[in-house]
């Protein structure tokens, strides 16, 4: 899944590269937006995370009162 992450953000700084000048992109440099494309690859990774981890608590509580209801049949 990381792998779909970096490919997206790689996509986002480029889509960001083309709102500057040539010599905007110049200035910042490669090592910056590669910089800014691990940033991104983890801002989206996290996010992930923390959605899968809520879905995964959800998952969680529904057994648990699951379980309940079939101690008490």
């Amino acid at each position: 899944m990381t792998h779909k992450h970096l490919a997206h953000a790689e996509h986002i700084v480029d889509a960001f590269k083309s709102k500057l000048s040539k010599s905007g992109v110049e200035h910042v440099g490669e090592k910056h937006f590669d910089e800014l494309s691990l940033l991104i690859e983890s801002a989206i990774s996290t996010a992930v995370l923390e959605e899968v981890e809520h879905a995964m608590d959800k998952v969680q509580q529904t057994l648990t009162s699951l379980r309940k209801e079939v101690e008490h049949l």
